[in-house]
């Protein structure tokens, strides 16, 4: 059965990104809302923050300008410790999905209210229309160190686990529909 979950449980925060998002850009900022919660597990849903034309500017862009790396800073060269360095922010990276092996190609970089922890896990049962069945690698976050990826909408099908990154997804690259995030 799921809850409704009450607004002072996870400190949800609804902030207003200072970045103006470009258009058509490849690297992609979203906020997840929370939905509903069922024990540690909390349901959210992706909010566009916006399309950037560069990872780095999607970084910024999500954690409100918290997180601001170099311009040459790639998604292979983001660490936990960069990350963690922008803790202050109120909302925090949890992960960062893309659509080529070896974390390359566009991304998609999901922002929550707080990090995985014993107690909170993340999820998403669905990445949208747009994203569905395109992530092959990804990169965890925020205290998120063990992220499943799942072959269907509603974690359903075949998945695999990440501890906390995966250069590929294997028999499921291209074929991700549900995402979770945990401790």
């Amino acid at each position: 059965m799921r809850r409704v979950l009450p607004l002072l449980l996870l400190g949800s925060v609804v902030f207003t990104p200072t970045f103006a998002a470009a258009e058509g850009g490849d690297d992609c900022a979203y906020e997840l809302q929370p939905i509903s919660q069922e024990g540690d597990r909390v349901l959210a849903e992706p909010v566009l923050i916006g399309c950037f034309d560069t990872y780095a500017e999607a970084l910024a862009a999500g954690s409100d300008g918290a997180l601001s790396v170099s311009s040459d800073t790639t998604p292979l060269t983001l660490s936990e410790s960069t990350v963690n360095s922008a803790a202050a922010s109120s909302v925090v990276l949890i992960g960062t999905e893309f659509d080529n092996t070896f974390y390359s190609g566009s991304s998609k970089s999901y922002y929550a209210s707080a990090t995985c922890s014993a107690s909170l896990t993340w999820e998403v049962d669905y990445v949208t229309d747009t994203w569905n069945d395109r992530f092959s690698s990804g990169k965890g976050f925020g205290g998120c160190d063990r992220n499943r990826k799942f072959q269907h909408s509603q974690f359903g099908g075949s998945s695999v686990l990440c501890t906390p990154n995966c250069t590929n997804y294997g028999t499921l690259s291209a074929s991700v529909s549900s995402l979770r995030w945990s401790n």
